[in-house]
């Protein structure tokens, strides 16, 4: 993409090679954040909108939608950043976009509505406007489900992403039971996706399964909490023996909450073992993206040396070495 940048940028002027390069840009955004370069990754996003907006002035018909879009993307940009206001004014011009264009062309423009309201209630959250961040994910799944009901097909996923971070917004203020129900009916609505298409739905199902756990476990179900835990363990086993770089991470994650079930029911050992297990399948990723995996990887390390503690049991030193070491080649580096 970087190479296809230059030959963009090197095409005669004109308004076709205008709109090539704010796609190209945005495009190239989303690359670059995945390889956890952010800082280029939100100037790409930046320019890309700064095109946008010129071009939208002159088109509006034809470039608010494009302007739109690159406001959601730069949201996510920012906010990788911690750049948190300047995140929330961006997805808030989005939705303000996407709103007019829903209300003229709805059948066009309510699912991308749906989706920036999505993310404006994570920028929201963000900022500890957790009301505000409740009334824009109850929309979102107000749009979706009235989608859903018309086409399933194409918008049950989108409302069980919506609902699982409705359940996220109600458990942050405190409403458990219904923070429940929206997550109970994500993994109905993923379970009956990935009975017909695993390998599309099955990474969806363990995420809201591992969501679930956290529901059941604060309203005191821990059996199911933990059985929940477990399935989304033994499906994102599965789905990193075929897929490691794509898969270890949210592993680790289910292995290091399998290991809080465990050790709440008074299963110290195993809740170690998990724990365990859960650094050593973070440990060679971390080894290739220290940067962007050095937050988790500390806070995963510090947990485990904490839970050993609580256990009165003695620290795997065989597991934290590479850990260690790695982070202290990156104190060394700076």
């Amino acid at each position: 993409l970087e190479a296809l940048l230059l030959l963009v940028r090197a095409l005669p002027e004109g308004e076709d090679r205008i709109v090539l390069l704010a796609l190209t840009l945005n495009n190239l955004s989303n690359r670059l954040d995945a390889l956890g370069r952010r800082e280029e990754a939100l100037a790409a996003s930046e320019e890309a909108v700064e095109i946008y907006r010129g071009l939208a002035v002159a088109r509006p018909d034809a470039f608010l939608p494009d302007l739109a879009g690159a406001l959601n993307n730069l949201s996510n940009r920012l906010d990788a950043l911690g750049r948190r206001e300047e995140a929330l004014a961006a997805s808030e011009e989005a939705v303000e976009i996407y709103r007019g264009l829903a209300a003229a062309r709805p059948d066009a423009f309510l699912p991308d509505l749906a989706t920036a309201l999505n993310n404006l209630s994570n920028r929201l959250n963000a900022l500890g406007r957790r009301e505000e961040a409740l009334a824009a994910s109850e929309e979102a799944v107000e749009i979706y489900r009235g989608l859903a009901a018309a086409r399933p097909d194409a918008f049950l996923p989108d409302l069980a992403t919506a609902l699982n971070n409705l359940s996220n917004r109600l458990d942050a203020l405190g409403r458990r039971d219904e923070a429940l129900a929206a997550i109970e009916e994500a993994v109905e609505i993923y379970r009956g996706l990935a009975a017909a298409r695993p390998d599309a739905f099955l990474p969806d199902l363990a995420s809201a399964l591992n969501n679930l756990s956290n529901r059941l476990d604060a309203v005191g179900r821990r059996d199911e909490a933990l059985a929940a835990i477990e399935e989304a363990v033994e499906i994102r086993r599965g789905l990193a023996a075929a897929q490691p770089v794509a898969f270890a991470d949210p592993l680790s994650t289910s292995l290091w909450v399998k290991a809080d079930r465990l050790e709440e029911r008074g299963q110290s050992e195993g809740a170690l073992s998990a724990h365990q297990e859960a650094i050593v399948i973070f440990t060679p990723l971390f080894e290739r993206y220290p940067g962007p995996l050095s937050g988790k990887m500390g806070a995963m390390a510090k947990e485990y040396i904490e839970r050993c503690e609580r256990a009165n049991q003695p620290i795997n030193e065989e597991t934290l070495a590479p850990v260690v070491a790695l982070f202290e080649a990156m104190k060394n580096q700076n």
